[in-house]
């Protein structure tokens, strides 16, 4: 069998034998598999705050980066699902600025939603917040390092990824990530790390939620039942993002793993926001409103005001706004961008199957931030959550 596995921070491709009945190898094949898969009130304004720098995103007038399907009727509009109209830019931050917790859900390898990314955070600075920016690329353990680096009197956006070693992780290249780091430092906004360690979530795949210890389980709220409906949906989504070639018996585990993540990235925006709020930079499936990182701030603080924002690729057959918004899931506003890549991340594990047969595919194990030949690295990176 090939398996894709695209999980947040992690791109790899798995060929593995699943011709055999034989126990042992079945225990083994799933071992291989739980080791790598890492598994998607409004505050008080400040009062003085600093000089904001231009915005260093996409203007209104300003040609998009991703190329597929510009001219599509939709590419720049903003859907607001409460009103059920389209707004402009400045509306939107007019809006999120009233918000104490922001979810940016964006499409990982779009350099277009990272530069929207980055205007909205300018926007909410110069309506007079100072949101920490909690980002899931980041993961806890790295806070005291980003903490030492921005201390540093000669920081910059530009040197934090080589500080940080994001080029050693498999998220996409840092300079596409670069805009919200530029936000964040020309207004001296706290960055903060949202995501749970890569070990912790294979030990959680690995081993159920037996992995944590039950004070840290409890402090996540992973040992609440999750609403079965919503379960269901994620479960499904898992399925689908992998090809549908994931064991049935791994999507529980991968389920609670993304459940892990959620529940740290709200711990993590709580933490951080006490003060003014604070904005997620995230994949889409952890801004839903529903299931992700929402669902544990709705828990926490049910008070709090929680607004998100779904960065969409437009496809062909989007026809108009609030039918895709329908299909998208529980997001307060969908701005449409150009797509990144038409890659099918499936398509060259059903042709080389379709060539070679199941059981000529097999035993062969790519290791972490390595992809399979028959898939292209932005390929496997449309399957992030």
């Amino acid at each position: 069998m090939f398996l894709v596995v695209r999980a947040p921070g992690v791109e790899i491709a798995l060929c593995l034998a699943t011709c055999s009945s034989n126990s042992a190898d079945m225990r083994r094949w799933l071992n291989a598999c739980a080791l790598v898969l890492a598994a998607c009130g409004a505050p008080k304004p400040a009062d003085a705050p600093p000089p904001v720098a231009p915005p260093p995103a996409v203007a209104d007038n300003e040609p998009w980066l991703t190329t597929l399907d510009r001219d599509h009727p939709l590419v720049g509009d903003i859907w607001d699902a409460e009103q059920g109209a389209v707004i402009d830019a400045s509306a939107l931050a007019r809006r999120l600025a009233t918000a104490k917790f922001v979810l940016l859900g964006e499409q990982h390898d779009n350099p277009d939603h990272h530069r929207l990314q980055a205007r909205l955070i300018t926007e909410l600075v110069k309506a007079g917040r100072r949101p920490a920016v909690v980002l899931e690329m980041l993961e806890i353990e790295q806070q005291p390092e980003i903490d030492r680096y921005v201390a540093q009197s000669d920081a910059s956006a530009a040197g934090f990824g080589a500080a940080l070693g994001w080029e050693k992780t498999s998220w996409p290249p840092f300079s596409e990530y670069q805009p919200i780091f530029e936000a964040a430092f020309a207004t001296k906004l706290s960055i903060v790390a949202g995501n749970i360690a890569q070990e912790q979530a294979r030990a959680l795949v690995k081993q159920g939620l037996g992995a944590l210890p039950a004070e840290r389980a409890h402090q996540l709220r992973l040992d609440q039942p999750f609403p079965p409906a919503l379960e269901a949906a994620l479960i499904d989504e898992l399925r689908a993002s992998h090809c549908g070639q994931l064991p049935e018996s791994l999507l529980g585990p991968m389920a609670l793993a993304q459940h892990a993540r959620d529940a740290q990235m709200a711990q993590a925006l709580r933490s951080a926001g006490g003060v003014d709020g604070a904005v997620l930079i995230a994949g889409a499936g952890h801004a839903r409103l529903d299931r992700g990182a929402a669902y544990y701030l709705k828990l926490e603080e049910p008070d709090a005001q929680v607004v998100s924002v779904l960065f969409h690729e437009v496809h062909r057959e989007d026809k108009d706004a609030s039918g895709t918004f329908t299909q998208q899931g529980p997001f307060d506003y969908v701005w449409f961008t150009p797509r990144a890549s038409d890659d099918d991340p499936c398509a060259g594990f059903h042709e080389r199957q379709s060539r070679e047969g199941p059981c000529r595919v097999r035993n062969q194990t790519y290791a972490r931030n390595q992809i399979s030949p028959m898939i292209s690295r932005p390929a496997a990176r449309r399957f992030a959550f």
